[in-house]
């Protein structure tokens, strides 16, 4: 339906005069294709999107190697972000998006609709059928990850859950640190093991 009335709006615009055309570029500006798919997806069509995360997801501390994956895709040619997230999640997705020597583009507008915080995009459509990342609660849980080492995501944890943690996605390895002597000398302690025993 929805295509239905993007053919009737071309043909209409295809069928008035250069006067007309003038007129309304001038107060609305030019025609868009898909603005409010565009919208959804911080200004990208949804064939060229590899891959998308919530805004909740963004600002959930550490990142999501799913995207890393998909900022190495070489179909990959930039991450576009909301705008309307706090720059600290921003930065750290924009500090690997430089690591891998993707572009990255922070947009704001007003008029984006629905809850899409980032998506990793080609400069031509891929056909992605799902572009969503489960969030890491549920994946690492089903994983049989204990809900105090996920929360523990971007600190230093022990060796043990260090080693529970990346058998359980190796990907996670990019969010923990191991603590080491010095960490431990200076009263450095493991936040997820502390978490089981409270």
């Amino acid at each position: 339906m929805a295509s239905d009335m993007q053919r009737e709006e071309i043909r209409s615009w295809v069928n008035k005069d250069a006067l007309s055309k003038a007129l309304e570029v001038g107060m609305h500006g030019a025609p868009e294709i898909k603005h409010d798919e565009k919208m959804h997806y911080l200004g990208e069509f949804r064939e060229r999107v590899i891959r998308l995360l919530t805004k909740e997801q963004v600002t959930e501390p550490g990142v999501y190697p799913e995207i890393l994956e998909s900022l190495k895709d070489q179909r990959a040619a930039q991450l576009v972000i909301s705008g309307d997230i706090n720059y600290r999640s921003v930065e750290k997705y924009r500090s690997l998006a430089d690591k891998i020597g993707k572009t990255c583009t922070v947009v704001r507008d007003p008029d984006m609709i629905g809850n899409t915080g980032l998506v990793v995009v080609s400069d031509d459509a891929v056909d992605i059928a799902d572009i969503t990342v489960p969030d890491r609660k549920t994946k690492l849980g089903r994983l049989g990850v204990q809900t105090a080492l996920v929360n523990a995501a971007g600190e230093n944890v022990c060796d043990k859950c260090y080693k529970k943690i990346t058998e359980a996605d190796p990907g996670e390895a990019i969010n923990y640190r191991k603590l080491t002597l010095a960490d431990r000398f200076w009263g450095g302690h493991c936040p997820a093991c502390e978490g089981k025993h409270r």
